[in-house]
């Protein structure tokens, strides 16, 4: 599970974020809902792929006795690069999911389920709630047409036209007998019915 490997990356970040960082063994925790307003600092102290955002984000703890039970939403708006002209483009996030939590011997995970060690006693929830956030928005992000950066869209039109041309010439030239050669033979079956 991803997030074995998130809680011992961000453990050198702890300090900026010691605000989500969260008591397992109070007393007031059962029942207990926790809020934050997550701002450009959170995005920046977490270093991921989003730099900038405005999310409200709700805690709402459980404790079953056997494991705690966080109830992690968010919604808002986060600013990340729109992967066609990497301009800004604000992207609007809601999210609800679940976050299970035990007490253990050292850090681990069993499925949905993250140990931490007893010994420490808190989790900080900042990670697992900036990665809700990343895994909720779409694989390809990107401007509705014709509103992209239009300096970077006539420079990738330029390339797309000048490797269209180059792509063009190489099948010529395989038509025409040149030093270009199919490598597989389906593709040289399919080849000859484009052509027929």
């Amino acid at each position: 599970m991803f997030f074995l490997s998130l809680t011992r990356t961000f453990a050198s970040q702890m300090s900026k974020l010691d605000a989500y960082r969260v008591d397992l063994l109070s007393s007031k925790l059962q029942g207990s809902r926790l809020e934050w307003n997550l701002d450009d600092s959170f995005f920046e102290a977490v270093e991921g792929l989003i730099h900038r955002g405005n999310i409200h984000t709700t805690v709402d703890c459980q404790n079953t006795g056997s494991m705690f039970r966080f109830r992690i939403s968010s919604e808002g708006d986060v600013i990340v690069p729109c992967d066609r002209c990497l301009s800004d483009l604000e992207l609007r996030i809601e999210t609800d999911d679940e976050l299970l939590v035990k007490l253990g011997s050292e850090y681990s995970d069993e499925g949905d389920c993250v140990i931490v060690p007893e010994t420490e006693g808190y989790v900080n929830l900042a990670q697992f709630i900036y990665e809700f956030i990343a895994l909720s928005m779409p694989i390809t992000v990107c401007h509705e047409p014709g509103k992209c950066d239009e300096s970077m869209m006539q420079q990738l039109s330029r390339h797309q036209v000048a490797r269209s041309s180059q792509e063009d010439d190489e099948d010529y030239g395989s038509e025409a007998g040149g030093d270009s050669q199919i490598v597989d033979d389906r593709w040289a079956a399919l080849k000859n019915l484009k052509l027929n």
